[in-house]
């Protein structure tokens, strides 16, 4: 290889010039003339007239040393144009330091190797209509990904995703405080946000103190640096971040935004929810474990915001991803009188709804669902408890024949009054018919 060699050349040119220099040094020669370091020959020189011979061996020894120098300069210079005729002759042009130390060279060499993705992407839905339920909240945020990426697929821009942050136990118990829920709630959102790889995804809380209160960042800032599929920390209306003197302005919205995780709003915060979706355009907005069945509850009652906000836009959210696990009691005539059964409503777009019911896991313990049926659009609380109790074939257990008491059935009154929400039963002066589709 020509560069090989002529660095093998130059090697040995570097080699033969430190030699003569180290032999030609001042500290060898003076005045032309060889100083020699012998004990024999300082006396010779200290009494020239006492050892005439030894004056001639040294004269001898001299003149010897001076032809060695002077052939060791011949060759020393003969090499030295070798060199210069290799490095003339040769078009090969040497890498400067620079471009040996970048990522590419002169020559468009190898470069930055190709983004390799560490997260494994679940794989999508043989059948969404039945899709088995999730056995782990892991399981959960890998299909709460899946229903989302298809529905984003399709076109859709605002998205309802909801599951139980904590165990059904956990959520039941009234020591468990909001906040507690919330940092659950953090955790699912980022394990969310992780699947969409390469989108810049921005987490947004209800206000800036509860996001400083759960993230402690220094970066992403309005005029923070971003690096390209990072996550993002926002807070409806945007804010500030840091100490009172070196405030960090946090924007609710930025340019480099590719969508939105809504988390912690309450029914009070819902306008500015649907401001930030008016601000974020074409970018996917998602509604994550609001409890939107409870929010829609408190619209209409003094200072909430009226019900018109769920018949103008709440209802155009789709319900991408829903489990919904709830607890029904039901009273008979004979024993055991009372019963305790439960069920969920549990849907993957583009799914159908469909109705499981809890029975007990004999292999491994504790309960398992079991699907009941598959259902069109989203089914009331109230449906979807007789939807179960007639799978049990709980009417059965009452006994045959009318059992009344003030002329009122006995079987109404211990199976519960059948009650609908104003949005379930004025559905048609909702816009869109998404949030129950």
């Amino acid at each position: 290889h020509p560069m090989s060699s002529t660095a093998a050349r130059l090697a040995c040119g570097a080699a033969l010039l430190l030699s003569a220099d180290a032999f030609t040094s001042p500290a060898a020669f003076s005045n032309g003339r060889p100083l020699l370091r012998s004990k024999n020959a300082m006396g010779a020189l200290q009494a020239p007239a006492k050892c005439v011979a030894s004056t001639r061996s040294l004269g001898l020894r001299m003149s010897e040393d001076q032809e060695s120098l002077k052939k060791v300069k011949d060759d020393v210079e003969a090499e030295r144009k070798k060199i210069a005729a290799i490095l003339g002759e040769s078009k090969t042009e040497l890498p400067a330091v620079v471009d040996m130390m970048s990522e590419k060279g002169t020559d468009g060499g190898p470069s930055k190797p190709a983004f390799k993705s560490t997260v494994t992407q679940p794989p999508p839905f043989k059948n969404p209509d039945k899709t088995p339920p999730p056995k782990s909240f892991q399981m959960c945020v890998e299909q709460a990904y899946i229903s989302a990426k298809a529905a984003i697929d399709a076109g859709n821009k605002l998205l309802e995703v909801e599951f139980p942050p904590l165990p059904q136990s956990a959520m039941d118990n009234g020591a468990i405080g909001a906040y507690t829920i919330l940092d659950a709630q953090i955790q699912h959102a980022r394990g969310f946000a992780r699947f969409f790889e390469g989108k810049n995804v921005a987490i947004v809380f209800s206000d800036a103190e509860e996001r400083n209160m759960f993230v402690d960042d220094d970066t992403y800032g309005i005029l923070a640096p971003r690096r390209q599929g990072a996550v993002r920390y926002s807070a409806l209306g945007g804010g500030w971040k840091g100490s009172w003197f070196s405030d960090i302005k946090v924007a609710e919205v930025q340019d480099d935004d590719d969508m939105f995780i809504i988390i912690g709003a309450s029914a009070q915060e819902l306008p500015d929810v649907k401001a930030l979706c008016e601000r974020a355009g074409d970018r996917p907005v998602v509604l994550f474990n609001m409890k939107l069945q409870i929010l829609r509850g408190d619209l209409g009652l003094p200072f909430f915001p009226g019900r018109n906000l769920h018949n103008d836009w709440l209802c155009t959210a789709v319900p991408v991803y829903h489990v919904r696990p709830t607890a029904y009691t039901r009273t008979i005539a004979s024993a055991p009188f009372l019963i305790n059964y439960s069920g969920a409503l549990f849907r993957t777009w583009p799914g159908k709804w469909q109705a499981l019911l809890e029975v007990p896991d004999t292999v491994n313990g504790g309960g398992r669902y079991e699907p009941v049926c598959n259902l069109e659009k989203r089914p009331a609380l109230s449906e979807m408890r007789e939807i179960l109790a007639e799978e049990l074939q709980l009417d059965a257990l009452d006994g045959e024949g009318e059992q009344k008491i003030f002329g009122i059935d006995l079987k109404i009154l211990r199976s519960g009054v059948v009650a609908k929400t104003w949005w379930e039963k004025d559905f048609d002066d909702a816009k869109s018919d998404n949030w129950r589709d």
